[in-house]
């Protein structure tokens, strides 16, 4: 008799969770295979971008942006991708005229597709969170400790000018940060391709890019690599001098005006370098004046004055130092403003440096991170522009929305879209995808336009108007007056003191 087989027992299952029920085991499971390094430095970056991008876009929706600059950058973007000549009439200047910016090329695509402010925000914000990365991934390879390096990523996002940054909107100069900075990483750990592709980027940023990569070539070729040093230094150089020398004064036939900027050293950049070498007293008079040492305090003591102690790192950031510091634009004693987008980059890529150096041990390396993130945290409550900062609510962001914006929203719908106009500052950035935009009271008055003044345009191409009576000045409020009362511009609407005039009559004496 053949022996019965029996089937194996049945186990009971345990019930499926339902639909709406969470599988806690897996959810824990699947976060503990996560690396939680790389998890909290992708929150700081992801909720730093959206903070930013969010504030950005609110208050250039209630109109708290200008023509200058964001208006000059989206109107010559706009031309290039019409293939047009970029002049911007915001500016009174051929955009390449200004400054050498040809990364600005790569949005052109992206202009054909609708783009405009909004995406210039995104992309620089973009930039600055790459930035972030890459300090990470540089503080982790001199610290070799990876929790410290995230902090550092933080400290950068917590200093009051990185913050700033997107609170102007728009700069080639925030732009170049995430390539600089993955540059510096890149040359310290010999990743040649990662280096090559973000140095140019970084130099088609802006021609000031060029002095920092100078610095940076030097510093690579004394750290070892002297053929790869030596030259990033010459061609940053190179580049230099052709932007300055060459592409600027040719589109605007004046020359490189920004050297103008050093009233007190002279005209000229040879004049400026011969009376700084030659007076040095003068030179340490003008760089150590209140407003010069407010910016020095507000710069470094987010970081706890720790760059000193990485001076050849730090030596990145002197030649725009200089530039700022000894420059007679307040605007650049600033840590509000782009001129100041450089120096911080610098600064935090010393800081990282100072602390590998002085943290011989990993008590003290923790002791200095923590004191620069304390500071850091400290300082961007204190000076910084975000939802932390004691300024949050001082008007920077238009919070508040103003009953008067929909009203300037309907204004602005009743101008056609390429149709030429000369209207108020915070209305400009609203109205670049034209060829003829102009802020008030230009073309009539040569008021930012070109670099003198000259070859002003013809204001009687000038259709419509669009005006803010609340913004005008004793100046040109009787040029208005002169306007309407000639009859060449009729108000086809007003309301809250928002004017929109047309032509209706060419200028008493065209022919």
């Amino acid at each position: 008799m053949s022996a019965v087989v029996l089937p194996p027992p049945v186990r009971p299952q345990p019930p499926a969770p339902a639909a709406d029920q969470v599988d806690f085991d897996f959810v824990v499971q699947w976060l503990k295979r996560r690396d939680p390094v790389r998890w909290a430095v992708a929150a700081m970056v992801v909720v730093w971008s959206l903070i930013f991008i969010r504030l950005g876009f609110q208050r250039h929706d209630r109109f708290g942006t200008y023509g200058f600059d964001l208006g000059i950058y989206d109107q010559a973007i706009w031309l290039l991708s019409r293939f047009k000549t970029p002049f911007v009439t915001l500016r009174g200047l051929n955009f390449w005229g200004t400054h050498a910016n040809p990364v600005l090329v790569l949005f052109v695509p992206f202009y054909w597709l609708g783009a405009g402010p909004h995406f210039l925000l995104v992309a620089q914000v973009a930039s600055q969170a790459a930035g972030a990365v890459a300090v990470f991934l540089l503080a982790r390879d001199r610290f070799g400790a990876r929790w410290p390096a995230a902090a550092m990523a933080g400290v950068l996002l917590l200093h009051p000018t990185y913050q700033y940054l997107p609170w102007e909107f728009f700069h080639p100069d925030a732009l170049a940060l995430g390539p600089i900075l993955f540059a510096y990483w890149a040359a310290r750990a010999r990743r040649w391709n990662w280096f090559a592709v973000s140095a140019v980027l970084a130099l088609a940023c802006k021609e000031d890019v060029a002095l920092a990569m100078i610095v940076l070539g030097v510093l690579i070729a004394v750290r070892g690599d002297r053929r790869i040093g030596a030259l990033t230094a010459v061609v940053a150089a190179a580049w230099f001098m052709f932007a300055t020398r060459v592409i600027i004064p040719f589109a605007n036939g004046i020359g490189p005006f920004y050297d103008t900027f050093f009233g007190e050293f002279g005209n000229s950049a040879g004049d400026v370098t011969k009376n700084v070498l030659t007076h040095p007293g003068k030179a340490v008079e003008v760089a150590t004046r209140p407003n010069r040492m407010s910016y020095y305090r507000m710069m470094f003591a987010p970081v706890a004055f720790l760059p000193l102690a990485a001076l050849p790192t730090l030596l990145i950031g002197a030649p725009m130092i200089g530039v700022n510091v000894l420059s007679s634009f307040p605007y650049q004693q600033e840590i509000r403003y782009h001129y100041a987008a450089l120096v911080v980059g610098a600064i935090i890529l010393a800081t990282v440096e100072a602390i590998a150096w002085m943290g011989q041990t990993a008590a003290v390396r923790a002791f200095l991170v923590g004191l620069v993130a304390a500071t850091s945290l400290a300082s961007s409550v204190a000076w910084g522009p975000s939802p932390i900062g004691v300024k949050y609510r001082t008007g920077l962001w238009a919070l508040s929305p103003d009953p008067r914006n929909a009203v300037r929203a309907k204004a602005i719908a009743l101008i056609p879209a390429r149709s030429p106009a000369s209207v108020h500052y915070n209305f400009a950035p609203h109205m670049t995808h034209r060829e003829k935009i102009y802020e008030w009271p230009a073309p009539w008055v040569p008021i930012n336009w070109g670099v003198r003044g000259e070859n002003l345009d013809d204001p009687g191409r000038v259709n419509w108007l669009l005006i803010d009576r609340l913004q005008m000045s004793d100046t040109d409020r009787p040029m208005l007056a002169r306007l309407l009362a000639d009859g060449e511009f009729v108000i086809r609407f007003e309301e809250q003191s928002i004017l929109v005039a047309q032509r209706v009559r060419a200028p008493t004496g065209a022919g």
